[in-house]
């Protein structure tokens, strides 16, 4: 016999009625009767497939979650040394130079399945993957932002022009547009005398992060690249945030839909990385400092 609602699916054949669940649960999926664990009516609906119940349960099949399939948990194993996560965070760089050859699909596979067990506001699970592999891919789409921001410092360049992209952009926008221009006009004059994007660092390989055009939706994307990053220094590939490239492209679209990319409709592109492996000559010895971090302390601590 077993209770199976839209989400959980709970084989009271093998539940022992330790209550674990009972506990975990912050929806209260799970309650006794009769001294016997047994989900809620209306757990399908309250349920927010988070799987917490499913890691503290010590029986094997007792519960399973419907939504991801009828695979079963893995064993969780020892974690790391705490200060070996510390250095792993701290001696992370962003990498602009890469060796010719791209990471293979299995570690790119593997760079998704850390990047899936990110964090989202309700277990949302919100965020999606676009991987563009080649260097004439990424380049083309080096271009297309490129020639966006080559319009766009046209533009700038006398009154006229300014206030058009100010009535167009907002005074935010446009402001921080102009603090950037400087910038944009080195990246255009290194493309126009050596053809070299510096935009996209000449990298085999990018990754997108998309989600629902909203702000939490954006948090949870950039929490799941972050962590993409993280796992790729572990196994010794590069990435850098271009910060850059995502702005043109927001207002490329066209040049975007030509290159492939497909964000799904109601969503939006909330980061990009590279991701290739290392120039081997480079080499990073230390570790630089940072600025103190601004904290504010609540109550006594111990």
């Amino acid at each position: 016999m077993h209770e199976e609602h839209r989400m959980i699916v709970h084989h009271a054949k093998e539940c022992v009625s330790c209550g674990m669940c009972v506990s975990v649960c912050i929806r209260r999926n799970f309650e006794f009767e009769d001294g016997l664990v047994r989900l809620r009516g209306d757990a399908g609906d309250n349920c927010l497939g988070c799987g917490h119940c499913l890691a503290v349960c010590p029986e094997e099949g007792a519960l399973s979650l419907t939504e991801y399939g009828h695979d079963k948990p893995e064993p969780r194993a020892d974690l790391p040394d705490d200060d070996a996560v510390l250095h792993l965070i701290r001696s992370r760089r962003s990498i602009r130079f890469y060796q010719d050859a791209g990471p293979s699909r299995v570690q790119i596979a593997k760079l998704l399945e850390a990047g899936r067990y990110a964090p989202t506001g309700h277990n949302s699970q919100d965020f999606g993957f676009v991987v563009v592999y080649g260097r004439e891919r990424v380049r083309a789409l080096g271009e297309c932002a490129l020639k966006f921001y080559r319009r766009l410092i046209r533009l700038s360049d006398n009154p006229f022009g300014r206030w058009i992209i100010r009535l167009a952009a907002g005074r935010g926008t446009f402001e921080t547009f102009m603090k950037m221009a400087p910038r944009l006009k080195r990246h255009l004059a290194i493309f126009d005398e050596t053809g070299r994007i510096d935009m996209v660092w000449d990298a085999p390989c990018l990754v997108f992060v998309y989600g629902p055009d909203k702000p939490d939706s954006a948090v949870n994307a950039i929490l799941a690249g972050h962590t993409v990053m993280i796992q790729a220094h572990a196994m010794g590939l590069g990435t850098c945030i271009l910060g850059l490239l995502k702005a043109g492209l927001d207002h490329a679209g066209r040049g975007v839909k030509r290159s492939g990319v497909e964000i799904p409709a109601g969503h939006k592109l909330h980061l990009i990385m590279s991701l290739g492996v290392p120039r081997a000559d480079i080499k990073f010895h230390k570790i630089p400092p940072r600025r103190e971090p601004r904290v504010q302390f609540l109550g006594d601590i111990p």
